[in-house]
Order: C-alpha cells, then structure tokens, then sequence
C-alpha cells in the first residue's frame, strides 16, 4: 500500500466468520483504504456437505448453530444448551474435543449418544470423515490423529445420509 501496490489477501472460505477478515478491513481504513470483500463459502456449511452431513433436514433439525472451539484470550466459549432438533457446527475445536465433549454432556444437557461427525481437511484429496457419538469421539478422534483443519458437526443430521459404505 505504501508504494501504491495492490494488496490481495486471500483467506480461505467467509472471511468474516471466526477469520478476522472485519480487524483486516479496520486495519485498511486506518490507511484510507477501503477494501473489496469477496465473500467465501464458510466451513461450516461446506464441510458438512462435502461430507454428505446436512446440517438441517427436515424433522430432524429445524437450527444450526455455529462456533468456535475458542473464546477470547484462548477461553472456552459459552457452551450452547443441548435441543434435539438442533445441529451445532464448531470451527476450530479438534484440539479441545474431549474437553468439549465432556462439558457439553455435563454442563449442555447432551445426551451422551448424540451422533458427532469430524469433516477433516475439507475439499481436500485427504478428506476423510469420522463418526461416532459424543462419548465416543475423542477416543476415535485419537486413535485416527485427526488433526485441523476440521469441522466438527454435532447432532442427529449427522447420521441421516451417512451409509456403512461410507465408512
């Protein structure tokens, strides 16, 4: 900006969602730029599709919640009450899993079975997906060193499309 350059800062899917692409605009204007915002495909609905996991269906879920696996100054977020027609998408999380899972059971109301799907490296050749329920997921989680990039949705819409082929 300074040698009258053109600045291209590429991010990967909404750059306002848990991207920090609204402190980058901010951060342009202090130097009476006012940037062009191409909107992306957020991971939290791309993820699940690439997946075959809706995230609503009808009579199944009817919301979708989405959040991040940390609060400010690396906090755990508030956590979301547990509702059975509900789908909860958390960006940023793999790496608190077990913790998350077990306070969203002891905490959130969720029922220890609820279905849990991680979308790992989305869109990605190495995309893979891997199921199990809240209780079980970290261990699974563990066992196949899932690792970010990942999306984890939790809810009964993870089941509704999924086949044994897909596993």
């Amino acid at each position: 900006l300074r040698n009258g350059q053109h600045v291209v800062r590429l991010k990967i899917g909404d750059p306002f969602v848990f991207g920090r692409g609204g402190e980058e605009v901010l951060q342009f204007r202090q130097y009476g730029v006012e940037p062009t915002v191409i909107p992306g495909v957020s991971a939290a609905f791309s993820a699940p599709l690439l997946a075959s996991i809706p995230v609503t269906h009808r009579g199944i879920s009817n919301q979708v919640v989405m959040c991040t696996g940390y609060g400010k100054n690396n906090t755990s977020p508030d956590l979301i009450q547990y509702h059975p027609e509900q789908t909860v998408v958390f960006l940023m999380a793999v790496g608190r899993l077990r913790k998350l899972c077990d306070s969203l059971i002891s905490q959130a109301g969720y029922p220890p079975q609820t279905p849990v799907g991680i979308v790992e490296r989305a869109g990605c050749p190495e995309q893979r997906t891997v199921v199990g329920t809240m209780e079980s997921i970290a261990d699974l989680a563990e066992r196949f060193n899932v690792r970010p990039p990942s999306t984890i949705v939790v809810g009964e819409v993870v089941n509704v499309l999924l086949t044994e082929e897909d596993f």
